[in-house]
Order: structure tokens, then C-alpha cells, then sequence
């Protein structure tokens, strides 16, 4: 029985060390495949490497483990930016989603092994580049038409990497087409809040004019139908609180509810940052006062309004309210 036990004994020993030398030899092999820039490959073995040498009590193993944890993230990372250029390179729409869906997961397993071994560098290389891969399979569908599938993608992307102002502007665009102007304005709002900076100026200007040309656009096509109940719906859904406001005073001065521009005028100037929508805001104020023929009030409304489009008309009234 004793000399069973230590035969017993004797046969692991060996297989612990034929596996230990196994790790070693799935190491190289890895290595290998990563100085020929094969990562496909290189990203099975160090898997293998991670898996197989993980409790082993040998240094020369466990280094190679260490290795391999560092380098699994840069080879998915690798993978995944090949089958992005691929895509790109696709002639068929089927061919290029089919790339775009190969360098999305690897991407993301990128990050997800990025993140799992502490690489700080693969984790913020893969998210940007997650973020343009997004970019550009959107774009495809938002070149076509497919304003509804653009969307879907870009919200992917924006959602993988909020930093990048180009695709919440092309998100915010692909809603605007699909005439879902809260959805537009509220991507629009989020870029229009980022500090200002030489980084984020020119997207900041962007989205806010993105804002004012389909707030403009939709109060027109509302204006059209006469439906200024819309218009004030359409208004309660702006989640930037001086853009609702400005809104909202300027659906009630349509609708002639002088009573609610007068109730609403004063604090919605006051939220007003730019020049001009300040001035569009007394301007209806100054107006509805005149309306409801409040003379002294409307001369000192208008005589606020120092902006164009709306200096101009407001003199003109001053001139008339003066005779």
C-alpha cells in the first residue's frame, strides 16, 4: 500500500511539472505571435497562459502570467482596430456590419481586460476607439437615409465615450431628422453644458445652434397649425431651463395669453445668458404689455431690447408709443 501511495505521489509531481512547462511553452508561443503581429492568435494563448498558470507556485510561471495579463488587453485592442479598418474597407453593406460587429466585441473585451488588469492606457485607447468605430458604422447609415438606425448606433457610441462631441452631434442630428426634437435638443443641451474651453467651444457653439435652428424650425411647423397648445407642450419638454422659458413666453404671446407672457417675462429674461434671447424675451413682454395697453410698462420693455433681430421693430414701436 505504501508504494502505491508514493507512486500515486510521484505521478502528480510529474503532471504539475509537465504543466508548468506546458505554460512556459503556450508563453512563448504567445510571444511569439504578438512579435508577428498576429494577435487573434496571441490573444488565445495568453488566455491559455492566464487560465492554466494562474496558481502556480513557480516564478518563471507566474512572470509569464504577469506578461500575459498586460498584453491580452493590447491584443484584443489590436484585433479589434484590424476588423474596424476592414470594415471601412467592406463593399457590402452586410460585409461591412458584419466587421463592425467583430471590432465592437473585441473592443469591448479590450476594455473589459483593460479594466480587469488595471491597464490604464488600452482601457482609454480602446473606449475612444469603440467611440469612432460607432462613429463611422453610423455614419454609413446616416449617409443612407436610416436616420433610425444611425441613431441606434450613435447612442451606442455616445454612450461608450460621452467626451466625444461629434457623435452626440450626429446622434442629436439623426433625432432632429426623425423629428424627435426632444430626444435632439436634450443630446444638444448636454453638449452646450461641457465647460468651455478651447477643447469644447467649437461644439458647445454647434449644438447650440443646432437648438436654436429646430426650436425655430418646429415652433414654425406648430405656428402653421395654429397649435400653440403644441408649441408650450413642446416647450415643457426642454430640459435647458432658459431655452424652455424663452420658448414658453413666445408660444403664450402667439396664443395672445398676454396675462402668462406678463406672469412669465421678467424671470424668463433673466435666465436668458445671450444678448439676443434676452432681447427676444422683452420684446414679447414689451409687446404683451402694449397689448393689454399698459403704455408706461411697454416703453420700458421695449427699451430693453437692445438685439437684433429684434432692436429694430422694438424702436419702432417705442417711436409709435411715443407720439
Amino acid at each position: 500500500m505504501r508504494k502505491f501511495v508514493l507512486l500515486v505521489v510521484a505521478l502528480m509531481g510529474f503532471s504539475v511539472a509537465f504543466a508548468q512547462t506546458d505554460v512556459l511553452a503556450v508563453a512563448q508561443e504567445a510571444n511569439d505571435a504578438l512579435g508577428a503581429k498576429n494577435y487573434a492568435k496571441a490573444a488565445q494563448l495568453l488566455e491559455t497562459v492566464i487560465a492554466e498558470g494562474a496558481d502556480s507556485e513557480e516564478d518563471a510561471v507566474l512572470e509569464q502570467v504577469n506578461s500575459a495579463k498586460k498584453n491580452l488587453p493590447i491584443a484584443y485592442f489590436r484585433v479589434g482596430g484590424a476588423a474596424a479598418a476592414a470594415a471601412q474597407k467592406a463593399t457590402t453593406p452586410e460585409a461591412k456590419d458584419a466587421k463592425y460587429a467583430e471590432a465592437i466585441k473585441m473592443l469591448n473585451t479590450a476594455l473589459e481586460k483593460a479594466t480587469t488588469y488595471k491597464n490604464t492606457a488600452v482601457k482609454n485607447n480602446a473606449g475612444r476607439m469603440l467611440g469612432l468605430v460607432y462613429q463611422s458604422q453610423g455614419g454609413e447609415y446616416f449617409n443612407g437615409g436610416n436616420y433610425e438606425k444611425a441613431a441606434e448606433i450613435f447612442a451606442k457610441g455616445y454612450e461608450a465615450d460621452k467626451k466625444n462631441t461629434a457623435m452626440a452631434l450626429n446622434l442629436a442630428e439623426s433625432y432632429f431628422k426623425m423629428d424627435k426634437y426632444a430626444e435632439g435638443v436634450k443630446v444638444c443641451s448636454e453638449v452646450a453644458a461641457l465647460p468651455a474651453g478651447q477643447k469644447y467651444d467649437a461644439a458647445i457653439a454647434d449644438a447650440k445652434a443646432k437648438i436654436a435652428q429646430y426650436t425655430n424650425n418646429k415652433i414654425a411647423q406648430l405656428q402653421q397649425a395654429n397649435d400653440f397648445d403644441g408649441i408650450i407642450a413642446m416647450a415643457e419638454s426642454i430640459a435647458d431651463e432658459a431655452l424652455k422659458q424663452k420658448v414658453l413666453v413666445q408660444a403664450y404671446f402667439l396664443k395672445k395669453d398676454y396675462d402668462k407672457v406678463i406672469e412669465l417675462g421678467e424671470a424668463a429674461a433673466a435666465a436668458q445668458v445671450d444678448e439676443a434671447d434676452k432681447s427676444a424675451v422683452y420684446f414679447n413682454l414689451g409687446s404683451a404689455y402694449n397689448a393689454k395697453e399698459n403704455k408706461p410698462k411697454a416703453i420700458e420693455t421695449l427699451k430693453k431690447v437692445t438685439a437684433e433681430p429684434y432692436a429694430t421693430p422694438a424702436k419702432a414701436a417705442l417711436a409709435e408709443l411715443s407720439k
